[in-house]
């Protein structure tokens, strides 16, 4: 299934929306991520057909999906799978009974309806848990079956709204890999709604962000990390990498510089430059102290690339130099805050 979004915009008492504009073709998964406020949680609305925009069209496999009767609506929305961050089990119902609760309320035969319920739980890794109650299950285990109840219509778009926010990291990635896998194997097109840059470098093809109701940038996943654009961008991939500085580093961060005070780089080396000999060269060259505080392997998806957080003494110009010299060896910089002199060398 694919998605067209052509100059949305929604309004209440004030404007959330601006002019949205997106495409997301089918079997991709797209990233929509920003801040709080953002307007990710009224996009979605709008997606799901629960919001109608104030202006502009939403086009679900060229059919309309704006404008039109409660009925055609109801029908576009059958296609649609939702997946939310509180599960909304009914707890009364057993995994299986909740996954056969929406082919209950379209009056599907109740035969097949169990037959197609314990192939999807299966599919979902929950073969043997069909009689459990939620509350006999992990959240893990609660976000499987809700997968599962929001894939039994049938349907080939699955928006998915902060769904790993109750989950723990190792438990999210379980998630994470099995809807990759769905995707691969259903071919259904997924749109995520998160403010987690670590959940869209996982599973995401493209990301789009949004901030004050607008999208300021919308690329491929490698190219939003490794060469980001827009501040905000920046901002979120900042937190993201903030979490792995040791924690007197960030207790000392500052944002603006001081008198004697070092500029942090972030450095970004892709596949292709993670080899060429990058620091010893700038020092050579610009005559400075590099002094490397924490480095690792990382990926994106399937690709490694290397990440490196440097200090270097902060002169304007020189810094300036710096980063061109880099980024004509196709390596992402960034400064990412400021330490002071004695806050590099402990």
């Amino acid at each position: 299934m694919s998605i067209s979004i052509k100059n949305l915009e929604k309004a209440y008492d004030v404007v959330v929306l601006k002019g949205i504009n997106l495409e997301v073709p089918q079997g991709q998964i797209l990233g929509i991520i920003g801040k709080s406020g953002a307007g990710k949680s009224t996009l979605l609305r709008c997606l799901n057909g629960l919001e109608q925009p104030s202006a502009g069209t939403i086009t679900v496999d060229n059919e309309l999906f704006t404008g039109i009767s409660d009925k055609a609506r109801r029908k576009i929305q059958r296609k649609i799978g939702n997946v939310f961050q509180n599960f909304n089990l009914l707890s009364r119902l057993t995994a299986l009974e909740n996954v056969m609760f929406p082919l209950k309320l379209l009056k599907e035969d109740i035969k097949k309806s169990r037959s197609k319920a314990l192939k999807m739980l299966h599919l979902v890794g929950l073969k043997g848990k069909e009689n459990n109650y939620p509350s006999q299950l992990s959240g893990g285990q609660l976000q499987r079956v809700a997968i599962a109840r929001a894939l039994i219509s049938d349907v080939s778009f699955l928006l998915c709204d902060e769904f790993t926010s109750a989950l723990d990291l190792e438990t999210s990635l379980e998630i994470l890999e099995l809807l990759r896998d769905l995707n691969q194997r259903l071919g259904i097109t997924i749109v995520l709604i998160t403010h987690d840059m670590a959940i869209v470098r996982e599973i995401c093809d493209e990301v789009c962000v949004l901030d004050k109701g607008q999208v300021v940038e919308k690329n491929d996943i490698t190219s939003i990390l490794l060469y980001p654009q827009n501040a905000v961008t920046k901002s979120l991939i900042r937190n993201l990498i903030n979490r792995d500085l040791p924690h007197h580093l960030q207790e000392i961060l500052m944002e603006e510089p001081a008198p004697d005070s070092s500029a942090l780089l972030r450095l970004f080396f892709s596949n292709q430059t993670a080899g060429d000999p990058v620091i010893s060269s700038i020092v050579k060259k610009y005559n400075v102290p590099v002094n490397i505080l924490f480095g690792n392997l990382d990926h994106i998806r399937e690709t490694a690339f290397g990440c490196l957080i440097v200090a270097i003494p902060y002169e304007h110009s020189k810094i300036d130099d710096i980063m061109s010299d880099l980024a004509k060896r196709d390596v992402s910089t960034e400064i990412i805050g400021y330490l002071p002199q004695k806050g590099c060398f402990t």
